[in-house]
């Protein structure tokens, strides 16, 4: 990755100048949204900055011990304050999100009104236009972006565990444990670079991956027995899972992190998805071991997303059973193979 003179330049600029920074991700912030956010926020609290990360909603149980010592606002919880700091801030630092609209319907609203130096730090195909844009979709994460970006604003390679610690984590859970979008050799030497720090990795990915709860593990269970439909002849699989079925099981923020990636585990699956009926709206995840099976096209072709070649998102406002059967049709008829 090479990040170019004239943006670092110009966020030096912006650090010197400027005393109160605001970072903001994504809803329904993932490791890599808070990952990126946390180490940017540990990175210019030690610049003496008045700096406060935004986070759209909760974020997952076995992400909370990335937020401390983070003064962090969550605008489910305290709209009206997310809101006056975004009005105030002199910089905002958008965080692991390609265009204001993923922050969700209110802070999209605040976020296109306000007036103040912006910062795009991000690996997603098609972002908005802002006054600096790291924009690198080939990366592996948006925190494998943060750290090239700390590189050649400081010309150091190791830094804070705290920083550290954050890196790895976006690093490690948007890469599923370097499962995939891990064939840049660059990746390797951040990651060790991050581990020269002396942060313990074995520690760090058992609060990451090995807290789940009771109820979560047999949520995950019921939606791999009961819930998992396999289409052999056109390799495709895909699970969903309705509001009931969610409360059935005390599904909380998180507790379907990951669980479209184990349709991917069965040897002749190429493309999969997971739909699931929350907030109002049918909540779609798409992955894909086939980089000719481009599901960010077919996010965005069919399903009111995007994200990546081989990991992307969408939505539907349609009752659970017409998207089923909308969904299905595609798979008959191979729509996820979408022609240019």
């Amino acid at each position: 990755m090479k990040v170019r003179t004239k943006d670092i330049t110009l966020l030096q600029e912006y650090i010197n100048s400027q005393q109160s920074i605001t970072i903001i991700t994504h809803f329904n912030p993932d490791g890599d949204a808070v990952g990126s956010s946390c180490a940017l926020y540990h990175y210019f609290n030690s610049l003496n900055k008045d700096v406060q990360v935004i986070l759209p909603n909760y974020v997952p149980y076995s992400l909370k011990f990335l937020l401390e010592n983070v003064n962090h606002i969550v605008a489910e919880a305290d709209f009206k304050q997310a809101r006056k700091r975004l009005q105030s801030t002199d910089v905002l630092i958008i965080a692991d999100m390609n265009n204001n609209s993923r922050s969700g319907d209110s802070l999209e609203k605040v976020l296109n009104e306000i007036d103040c130096k912006t910062v795009l730090i991000d690996h997603h195909e098609q972002p908005e236009k802002y006054d600096i844009s790291f924009s690198y979709p080939t990366s592996s994460s948006t925190c494998e972006v943060v750290w090239n970006v700390f590189n050649r604003l400081t010309k150091k390679k190791v830094f804070s565990q705290d920083i550290s610690i954050c890196l790895y984590s976006g690093i490690m859970t948007d890469t599923g444990s370097l499962s995939y979008s891990c064939n840049n050799p660059e990746l390797y030497v951040v990651i060790s670079n991050l581990l020269k720090s002396g942060i313990k990795a074995n520690r760090v990915n058992q609060k990451l991956f090995n807290t789940y709860t009771h109820s979560r593990l047999n949520l995950l269970g019921y939606a791999i027995s009961k819930k998992l439909r396999v289409f052999e002849k056109q390799r495709a699989a895909f699970i969903f899972l309705s509001v009931e079925e969610l409360d059935k099981y005390n599904y909380q923020p998180g507790d379907l992190e990951g669980v479209v990636n184990y349709c991917l585990k069965l040897e002749n699956i190429d493309f999969c998805a997971l739909i699931s009926e929350r907030d109002n709206k049918i909540r779609m995840s798409f992955r894909s071991k086939d980089e000719n099976i481009d599901v960010n096209k077919f996010a965005r072709k069919y399903w009111n997303g995007g994200g990546h070649i081989m990991a992307a998102g969408g939505k539907s406002f349609k009752s659970l059973q017409e998207v089923v059967k909308t969904f299905t049709g595609q798979i008959y008829n191979n729509d996820f193979i979408v022609k240019d």
